[in-house]
């Protein structure tokens, strides 16, 4: 029930922005200018994730979505929406802005975890302990969090990033942005096989084919653990 909710919210909120004006907001932002805030951000989330877990506990603890890249998809991706459904709302005021940056930012945490548990069988974080929590995927104060982080991001942080590929000579950028691609499509196929493989592991599976046989070489469930230390079963105490 907890699921529908959120997907009608977030259906509410995407419909509100196609009847604010999507395609004005959105004048000259495309595929190529929304790959580089998706790098820019998965980058800049991870970071803070990180230099944030450090500050809080003390530990230096990978907060990377992939094997190699240090970037944060979730991040990544949610940059992605708050451009595409964001900055419609702008003209509405910051009011508008902040409320639908609260439940795009809430609603999609809660439906990236719930797919990742469906996917991987782990959970990438838990905010069961915290309070006015929705099924410990998100809670009422990530959620305001976002909503400011909404607003920050289209009033300040992607103009500026759109300033500074401006700077960049089109050729040159068109180059970088591929070679990206390629190696991010690569290292999302790797991550996602090498987890899937480690929840096979789990169920006893033996490796059926040499590429399992590879993944289970080159990526133990030792391997793993360290890189995403968050990751934790579904029921397991979080940290």
């Amino acid at each position: 029930m907890t699921t529908v909710l959120v997907a009608a919210a977030l259906g509410a909120v995407i419909f509100w922005s196609l009847r604010s004006g999507a395609k004005t907001a959105l004048a000259g932002i495309g595929l190529y200018e929304l790959f580089f805030l998706f790098i820019s951000s998965a980058f800049l989330g991870d970071l803070f994730e990180t230099v944030f877990v450090l500050l809080r506990t003390g530990i230096l603890m990978s907060r990377s979505s992939l094997l190699y890249a240090p970037l944060s998809l979730v991040w990544g991706l949610g940059a992605v929406l708050m451009t595409l459904i964001l900055f419609p709302l702008a003209q509405k005021g910051i009011a508008a802005l902040f409320a639908g940056g609260v439940i795009l930012g809430g609603g999609f945490e809660y439906m990236a975890s719930l797919v990742l548990e469906m996917t991987t069988h782990r959970l990438f974080w838990d905010y069961s302990r915290m309070p006015f929590n929705l099924d410990g995927r998100t809670n009422l104060l990530f959620a305001l969090f976002w909503g400011a982080a909404g607003v920050f991001w289209v009033k300040l942080a992607a103009p500026a990033l759109l300033r500074l590929l401006d700077k960049i000579p089109l050729r040159k950028g068109h180059a970088v942005a591929l070679a990206a691609a390629l190696f991010l499509t690569a290292d999302m196929a790797l991550s996602a096989a090498a987890l899937l493989r480690m929840e096979e592991r789990s169920r006893g599976m033996v490796p059926s084919n040499q590429m399992e046989e590879v993944l289970d070489v080159l990526y133990t469930d030792d391997w793993l653990e360290h890189r995403y230390q968050n990751m934790q079963l579904p029921g397991e105490t979080p940290l």
